[in-house]
């Protein structure tokens, strides 16, 4: 019998199987509706529905394998399941003749395993019929079994009637911004959903038979229908839920919270924070996001710090805002034109990323990346010497600290009208606290230059000293140094080298005096004329003295004019190999080798793809190298897993460079 002989064979063997196995699924499918049908109690009707889905499934089955009245497919299935034939069957079945390939398609004998597999498919169906039929025969005698013990299910019952706990039902609604569907369990004994989420729990019976409390707060109980209902929302905290009825009976439901996790954000660029000489150009960022439930926005934070000592100004912008829908994980990208930034020397910008989730409930919870600075160099500090830095005088620190506090007052003076008294004399007195230390601070420097000791330690409780004049300065001065009060110190004229450097220093000590007593009786706008007084006079005091320190220069940390010479290094050095110098190029095929090699496994042609394009860039400068690269994506490109790992092999070889050989090791000649 030649192939093509059983081959049609078959195809008369597989009508007939699968008409079969239409019928036993149909005959099945139409007993299963006539036993639902006779539990249920209804009509006679449903018989003749019964009959027509059985029919319906049946026929349904048969349109689904109408491809069998084709040789060719039936052919091919013979083929899928016996490869060994390589397509000889298919081409005895489009009419081919060829004792050749007549002879391989019997080598196998696959209409024996056809037969199998055709049997094999009738006994599911087979079984299912007769399972259907079964139920359908027992159906009646349940019923009559059910009527006899009706009475008795009715009183039992009528007995769980009294017990509004025998069974409990549980429906949890998470927040519409999760995304997650409501659930139902019954009898549960804890309930994990997320904070704010809906809880419903219900049963059946008279809700005055029940009470409830949530954390031993009392909840109401409301009647729904034939059953009772509570509702509550799922709390931050782990809480109980306790159910007992009037028969004494208790239900504990435990509520386990689960919080809603504020975005995770890393800022991947920059790493470090940097320092230039001229902000110019575009400056990426790149920064990664997740969250455990959804990402509503995300954007980047940029701060710009300018000015030095204690006038600062700062200037915020959020740049790049995206509405990212609910993802999970995502990346955030910009760029950020620094020449619109208008940066000058010694401004600083900081930066971040900052990501929102859709959290209505208890949020948005905000997650936010580290913070990276850029700041832009001051000219001052490229200097060739680097010296520590001296502070400031006293004089300059008072003139900051006076002209913080006339500021502080104007603003002060600007509210008066919006303010109630008592809060107005709060703030002035606190502006005259202040001003009594700065007052504090000038007259100990008055003082000290004439050698005596500072007026008083601050908090103590010695009464603060009013306006003092010159002869009062010169008596103190005369305490301490025993000279006489009015004597002039080796200078012509009427004032004494000690009162003119003072002078401008004691006429703010004396103006600040007038300050702080209208400031104590909350009268700050009598305070801004003295305070502008003492400021001026600081100025002068300030510009009268021109006194530069140096500061020391860094210590060297190694002394070079004591070590030279005296090293102990005889001039005879070992034997140092020289380090191999990485190529770049060489370095960046490398790296994209190793990418190409993690894509095999996902998209091998894809790889093919990218050996070839590394193979462009290596035939001007690596023929060997190129060479190779194209052995592999041959390989890759035939499937073949026995030379894809020798290419592979090749390829790491070309990429390594030629083989080096070493004098002092002969060539191995053979064996003599």
């Amino acid at each position: 019998m030649t192939a093509r002989d059983r081959l049609i064979r078959l195809q008369r063997t597989l009508v007939i199987a699968l008409a079969t196995r239409a019928v036993l699924v149909g005959a099945a499918a139409a007993f299963v509706v006539l036993t639902i049908a006779k539990v249920f109690g209804l009509s006679a009707w449903t018989v003749l529905l019964s009959i027509i889905i059985g029919s319906s499934v049946a026929i349904g089955m048969l349109l689904r394998s109408r491809g069998v009245r084709s040789l060719s497919r039936v052919a091919l299935w013979v083929e899928e399941r016996t490869p060994s034939l390589r397509y000889s069957l298919v081409t005895v079945a489009d009419g081919a003749q060829s004792p050749s390939v007549d002879a391989q398609a019997l080598s196998a004998p696959w209409w024996t395993n056809a037969q199998n597999i055709l049997l094999k498919a009738l006994l599911a169906p087979g079984i299912a019929a007769i399972l259907a039929l079964a139920l359908a025969w027992w159906a009646p005698l349940a019923n009559r079994g059910a009527s006899e013990s009706g009475a008795a299910s009715a009183a039992a019952k009528a007995a769980k009637v009294g017990d509004v706990l025998a069974v409990v039902h549980v429906a949890v609604t998470p927040p519409s911004y999760s995304g997650r569907p409501a659930t139902t369990v019954d009898d549960p004994t804890s309930i994990e959903t997320l904070v704010g989420s809906v809880i419903t729990v219900s049963g059946d019976g008279d809700a005055n038979l029940l009470s409830a409390t949530a954390d031993s707060t009392p909840r109401s109980v409301a009647q729904r229908g034939a059953g009772w209902s509570i509702t509550l929302a799922m709390p931050a905290r782990p809480g109980v839920v306790r159910l007992h009825s009037a028969a004494g009976r208790d239900r504990l439901i435990v509520l386990a919270p689960i919080t809603d996790a504020a975005p995770a954000v890393t800022l991947l660029i920059p790493k470090h924070d940097t320092i230039v000489r001229r902000a110019t150009g575009m400056f990426p960022l790149h920064a990664q996001l997740r969250d455990d439930i959804g990402l509503r926005d995300a954007s980047f934070e940029l701060v710009v710090s300018s000015g030095s000592g204690e006038n600062f100004t700062f200037r915020t912008t959020t740049i790049a805002r995206t509405s990212l829908g609910g993802r999970t994980e995502t990346t955030l990208d910009a760029r950020v034109s620094l020449d619109s930034l208008k940066l000058q020397p010694g401004d600083i910008l900081q930066l971040r990323a900052v990501a929102r989730d859709a959290n209505n409930i208890d949020g948005p919870g905000i997650g936010s990346s580290e913070t990276r600075s850029l700041r832009v160099a001051r000219a001052d500090e490229y200097d060739s010497v680097s010296v520590d830095a001296l502070p400031p005088p006293e004089e300059q620190g008072s003139v900051l600290s006076q002209r913080m506090l006339l500021n502080l007052t104007e603003a002060l003076v600007k509210r008066q009208r919006s303010l109630a008294r008592p809060m107005l004399v709060s703030e002035s007195q606190r502006i005259a606290g202040d001003q009594r230390k700065l007052r504090k601070r000038v007259g100990d420097i008055v003082f000290q230059r004439m050698g005596g000791e500072p007026l008083s330690e601050e908090g103590t409780d010695e009464p603060e000293r009013g306006k003092l004049t010159a002869e009062q300065v010169l008596r103190m001065a005369d305490s301490v140094t025993g000279a006489g009060a009015g004597g002039v110190m080796d200078v012509e004229g009427d004032e004494t080298p000690i009162l003119a450097i003072n002078k401008p220093l004691l006429e703010a000590f004396n103006a600040m005096w007038d300050a702080g007593r209208a400031l104590e009786v909350g009268e700050p706008a009598k305070a801004l004329a003295p305070m502008r007084i003492a400021l001026a006079a600081i100025e002068r005091a300030r510009q009268a003295e021109r006194i530069y320190l140096r500061g020391k220069p860094s210590t060297a940390i190694v002394d070079v004019a004591k070590a030279r010479l005296a090293g102990k290094d005889k001039g005879v050095a070992s034997i140092r190999e020289p380090r191999p110098v990485v190529d770049p190029v060489v370095r960046r095929r490398s790296a994209t080798f190793e990418r190409v090699t993690s894509l095999i496994a996902r998209d091998p042609d894809a790889a093919a793809d990218s050996l070839l394009l590394m193979r462009v860039d290596a035939l001007g400068d690596a023929p060997q190298l190129a060479a190779a690269l194209d052995d592999a994506a041959r390989a890759l490109r035939k499937h073949d897993n026995a030379a894809i790992p020798l290419a592979w092999m090749r390829v790491r070889r070309a990429l390594g460079g030629a083989a080096e050989q070493r004098a002092g090791i002969t060539p191995w000649l053979g064996a003599p």
